[in-house]
């Protein structure tokens, strides 16, 4: 079973529900029932200086990030994952620090557009995220075109995802992003990318008819996966001729 080196801490509360969604996932997907059957996970949460309105901290959140994809190699980590969507802007320091593979979540939540069909998607995430390459570029190339807030939406998306950080978040929040939501649909979004993982603790699928890509659920998915790719290759040991 492989060790999970996770880059968290950026905010910690999405790091917590990671975790969770990691372990719900152990007992619910692969029937883990008891202690020793769970997966080894290192937890790394990072102070890194966030991207979320600006980008005027990257060159030092990106050597943060690859001193501590380091650390976590040298702790016994398999693999890594990132649990913040708008430091993935910066995952080539990560890649490019250690030996050991990087799993990406915008990869991830891509894949799960293309499998659902989807040719037009809406985007909410950070400033750095909703207007950069970082999501737009591989959907695009995937055939899915991507839409995001005015500049107005945009601010209000920010402000939840900095009060969700804060600690602060409550039912206002939440009508806003809602609010966000359907204004994606009307301009032809056929389904929302929350994509900066502090979103989803705020809004849940439950709470809107346009279906929702939770993009730290479907990591929490391909780490696990990930980490039980052992399971495959016992089944396939024991089917083969």
């Amino acid at each position: 079973m492989k060790t999970l080196g996770v880059i968290g801490g950026m905010g910690p509360q999405a790091s917590v529900r990671f975790l969770d969604l990691v372990v719900r996932n152990c007992t619910e997907t692969y029937g883990v029932r008891k202690n020793d059957e769970f997966p080894r996970i290192v937890l790394s949460s990072l102070p890194a200086p966030d991207l979320i309105e600006n980008r005027e901290s990257e060159v030092r959140a990106g050597q943060m990030l690859a001193e501590e994809s380091r650390r976590l190699e040298q702790a016994g980590a398999d693999f890594l994952v990132m649990t913040c969507n708008t430091m993935h802007i910066l995952s080539e320091c990560c890649i490019s620090s250690v030996s050991i593979p990087f799993l990406s979540m915008v990869d991830a939540v891509v894949s799960e557009g293309k499998a659902n069909g989807i040719s037009r998607i809406g985007l909410l995430g950070s400033k750095t995220t909703m207007n950069t390459n970082l999501y737009k570029e591989p959907l695009e190339q995937n055939g899915i075109s991507v839409c995001i807030p005015n500049t107005a939406g945009q601010e209000e998306v920010v402000r939840c995802i900095l009060s969700v950080i804060a600690g602060k978040a409550g039912e206002q929040e939440r009508t806003t992003l809602q609010k966000e939501v359907e204004s994606l649909a009307e301009a032809g979004a056929e389904a929302v990318i929350l994509g900066c993982t502090e979103l989803p603790i705020l809004l849940k699928q439950s709470m809107t008819n346009v279906p929702l890509l939770d993009s730290l659920q479907l990591l929490a998915d391909a780490s696990c996966k990930e980490i039980f790719s052992h399971l495959s290759l016992l089944h396939l040991t024991k089917h083969s001729p």
